[in-house]
């Protein structure tokens, strides 16, 4: 049910355009200059999904009039700790896939490109499985001023762990993907209260049918994640600075990141119920 992130932007964001209030002046174009063509790779394995995807690309420069260079003929490869590996079909357009490694929470994973003689490794461990609790599916008429009325879905975990945890939540409704690009819902849980709650910035209608996927990520990623989401918001400040590249977990000289995740997922219907707790099969 889960769609990998496609790989928008991030190839560009270090020679995108900055668009501010007017307190930073950008660039000119003939300042990009030379840029170099740097390699982008994107990949994510899950223990909650038969087929493992990397997307390979290249970087352009700011006056290109394309998003990325997709890159096909690279060697794919993932390892896993315990002797199991997998080389990824090239399928086309920079994507390579597998279904011939599994995804299991507490396995370490590394990731090797090849390209043009250059070789990009990654190593990432795969999170134990995020715990829920519950979720209550309830009716807001005013839950801030910034919000729309309606259903919001809220993630309840009373999970005692005394380290820090990761999380993204992704959700479908009625088959579509609500927060692909840079809608990213990250959440992190320092273990301060007995009950965490996550509550999905999104509003459902009555009939809405509804998948939650609940993904529990490594510090390195959820960190690649925040810097990408602060680039594209406004809410941290009015004065904007020049878009930098996130920290990516990919070596040497590589933008881009390699997610290793477990995933737990929810179905239900919005039924118009005030508030209805939905129960989760772990």
């Amino acid at each position: 049910m889960s769609k990998f992130r496609k790989n928008i932007l991030l190839p560009i964001v270090a020679f995108a355009t900055v668009f501010t209030t007017g307190c930073y002046e950008p660039l000119s174009v003939d300042e990009y200059g030379n840029c170099d063509r740097t390699i982008v790779i994107e990949g994510r394995i899950t223990d909650g999904d038969s087929v493992s995807t990397v997307i390979v690309s290249r970087s352009v420069e700011a006056t290109d009039t394309a998003d990325c260079e997709l890159v096909d003929g690279a060697i794919v490869l993932i390892r896993d700790d315990k002797g199991n590996s997998a080389q990824l079909e090239n399928i086309g357009k920079g994507v390579y896939q597998t279904n011939n490694i599994a995804g299991t929470a507490g396995t370490q994973y590394l990731l090797t490109v090849e390209v043009e003689g250059d070789r990009y490794t990654s190593i990432e461990k795969m999170p134990q499985r995020f715990f829920i609790d519950s979720i209550v599916v309830e009716y807001r008429d005013n839950y801030t001023i910034f919000d729309t009325i309606g259903y919001y879905a809220s993630v309840y975990t009373k999970q005692k762990s005394d380290t820090m945890r990761y999380y993204r939540i992704e959700i479908e409704k009625n088959g579509v993907l609500l927060n692909d690009g840079l809608s990213l819902w990250l959440y992190e849980e320092s273990r301060m209260a007995d009950i965490y709650k996550m509550t999905v910035p999104c509003t459902l209608n009555v009939g809405d049918e509804v998948v939650v996927s609940v993904y529990s990520l490594s510090a390195s990623v959820y960190e690649y994640f925040s810097g990408l989401s602060k680039q594209f918001s406004s809410k941290y400040s009015n004065i904007q600075p020049p878009l930098i590249n996130p920290n990516g977990n990919i070596t040497p000289s590589a933008l881009g990141c390699f997610q290793a995740l477990s995933v737990i997922r929810s179905h239900f219907v919005v039924d118009g119920s005030r508030r209805k707790v939905v129960l989760v099969s772990q």
